[in-house]
């Protein structure tokens, strides 16, 4: 009989000490719960606040009103005019104007001073996006308006350091026969074509000269090296521009 009671005593025991394990594994799964919550909810919060300080520091977009009137040559988005969306009139003259994203929000229109079936006085919402080159041939001057230009965004071409280039009718290689580079070609004889082997790729294709039967000046045409410039009937004055 005493070995039943000690027996029972045992196993009183053993289950105490079970219970008392699992209340300790009970309440150390509790704790690490709740560190995991708080761990998770602070990791929240420095992800909260890191991003509101991204938000602080980023730089505010200024979209101003900004007018402009260009006449034949290639004009980049974000250097020669503010990035932003325009609204196009002809002023004088007629000629082609087109952009390089003529698909995809731009333009390539024959525009004029009078609507006659054949030129087309305005154009409505020509997005300029950085980077995007708008060209103009002919003697048509256009006047650009804009309610959201990024006026302060505009990195302006850097002076170029080189020397004006007088060339006479006949075929040049850029490289070779002149500096490659960035160019205004202004006429300096009368009127004859002036043309480069990248005319469709900001290069030029026009009747140029001094004797009103052209246009006096084409700007920011780009002759790369091996790019051929031929000449013919006139001649001109490559003046460099920055990049």
């Amino acid at each position: 009989m005493n070995n039943n009671k000690k027996k029972t005593g045992k196993l009183k025991w053993i289950i105490i000490g079970i219970v008392v394990l699992i209340i300790i594994a009970v309440g150390m799964s509790g704790n690490s719960d709740k560190s995991s919550s708080e761990s998770s909810e602070s990791t929240k919060s420095d992800s909260s606040q890191t991003s509101d300080t991204e938000k602080d520091t980023l730089p505010e977009v200024i979209e101003e009103h900004y007018e402009i009137d260009l006449t034949a040559g290639n004009y980049t988005a974000g250097i020669d005019l503010p990035v932003g969306t325009y609204n196009l009139t002809a002023t004088a003259g007629s000629g082609n104007v087109s952009s390089s994203n003529m698909y995809n929000g731009g333009l390539n229109e024959i525009m004029g001073l009078e609507n006659d079936g054949y030129n087309q006085q305005t154009f409505n919402g020509l997005k300029m996006e950085e980077g995007v080159i708008l060209s103009l041939g002919g003697d048509v001057t256009i006047h650009l308006v804009s309610d959201n230009a990024r006026t302060q965004e505009v990195t302006p071409r850097s002076p170029s350091e080189g020397s004006p280039v007088d060339l006479q009718p006949g075929n040049y290689t850029a490289g070779t026969d002149f500096p490659a580079g960035t160019y205004n070609i202004i006429a300096t004889g009368p009127s004859g074509n002036v043309s480069s082997s990248n005319m469709y790729d900001e290069g030029l294709n026009e009747i140029m000269g001094t004797d009103g039967f052209g246009i006096a000046q084409y700007n920011n045409a780009r002759l790369d090296d091996k790019v051929t410039l031929e000449i013919s009937g006139t001649s001109v004055q490559l003046v460099p521009v920055g990049e």
